[in-house]
């Protein structure tokens, strides 16, 4: 338990540290029960008991420092709070051999992190190894969307699209087209035209899932086991006002088979749940076996980057419709319970081909 509190402690805050920080003992807990698939294995590993016996070990090595008046964390003999010390990681910057392993890899370049050690935390070396591990293969890859790629390497869907994960392959030297990434655009879409009746329609919360079914229908193959007449880009909350879009297409709302698939979030949940009360005379239902694969196929859940809320109304017309897939609504009331979620970007364009 100690090796696992500081290596989420050094992700966090990297494992070279000029300055101490407040560590606050209840966010550190939770961030360990999130490395955990569920809570309970948590607490088959030790729970509690475990963390504080790892916290005590930390303690005496003067890696965490207890504050002037500390106040007691659940009733235990553990603080709130407690001084994580400056450069308090045995670890001074990275091995040296590795990072001649990965200076042998074109068109990687690590000059930069060489030349500023200060840099050189756990979570980006974590990041580069991830990197150099993917290029080794790149050429075996299919392109994919820069979203879906994101989530593959750095388990945050949106972060080669931040500040962060741009400024992270300039220094690093390299492109989103070294990482078989492409950027699409986001804006009201369907596919085909409908030239012919449309008895069922697939309507995906984010562009990236959306992209990769296109192109499966393209190639004649099945959408995780569905074969929709149509595709729409729902576009977040957009889809709410945008729906009735579907009668200037000739396209007879009432009669086809109308399928949502989105993340599975707060956000996800209070989308359809919106929707599905906005039209209510719409065979509007999940579709649960999209949302099945993209159980199956998450190798972990995430945390949330920004608090989600979802209205109640909307979270039991959800629950209500997951019924149906006890082990999926299973599923869902555990990233409720444990306050994570599982985005789209899962069911990548290599993933869905595969499934095909």
């Amino acid at each position: 338990m100690k090796e696992l509190i500081m290596q989420v402690i050094e992700c966090k805050y990297g494992a070279v540290r000029r300055t101490r920080t407040k560590l606050k003992l209840e966010k550190l807990e939770q961030e360990i029960i999130g490395t955990y698939e569920y809570r309970s294995d948590y607490v088959d590993a030790g729970g509690f008991s475990k963390f504080q016996e790892g916290m005590k070990v930390l303690l005496a090595e003067g890696y965490l420092t207890p504050l002037i008046r500390p106040k007691k964390y659940k009733s235990s003999a553990l603080d709130e709070v407690y001084w994580l010390a400056e450069t308090a990681s045995t670890t001074e910057g990275w091995n040296r051999a590795s990072m001649l392993r990965v200076l042998a890899a074109h068109p990687l370049k690590i000059n930069y992190y060489m030349n500023h050690p200060a840099e050189q935390t756990a979570q980006i070396w974590e990041y580069i190894e991830r990197i150099y591990t993917f290029l080794q293969s790149a050429g075996e890859r299919e392109i994919i969307t820069r979203e879906e790629r994101s989530l593959e390497l750095f388990g945050d869907e949106k972060f080669l699209s931040g500040k962060e994960g741009m400024q992270l392959l300039t220094r690093l030297g390299i492109t989103l087209e070294n990482l078989k990434a492409v950027t699409v655009r986001e804006h009201f879409e369907y596919y085909p035209e409908p030239l012919q009746s449309v008895r069922s329609i697939l309507i995906s919360e984010n562009h990236s899932f959306y992209d990769s079914a296109k192109r499966l229908i393209k190639a004649g193959k099945s959408v995780c086991g569905l074969q929709p007449d149509m595709l729409i880009y729902g576009e977040g909350w957009k889809i709410a006002s945008s729906l009735m879009f579907l009668e200037e297409l000739d396209v007879d709302p009432v009669g086809a088979s109308i399928f949502y698939v989105g993340d599975l979030d707060k956000a996800g949940w209070d989308i359809y749940g919106n929707l599905k009360l906005s039209y209510p005379h719409f065979k509007l239902n999940l579709a649960l076996t999209v949302y099945e694969y993209m159980v199956d196929v998450a190798k972990q859940t995430y945390p949330y980057a920004n608090e989600q809320k979802c209205t109640a109304s909307h979270l039991e017309l959800v629950l209500q419709e997951l019924s149906a897939v006890p082990r999926l609504k299973l599923c869902i009331e555990k990233l409720l319970e444990v306050n994570n979620r599982i985005p789209q970007e899962v069911l990548n364009y290599e993933v869905m081909a595969r499934l095909a």
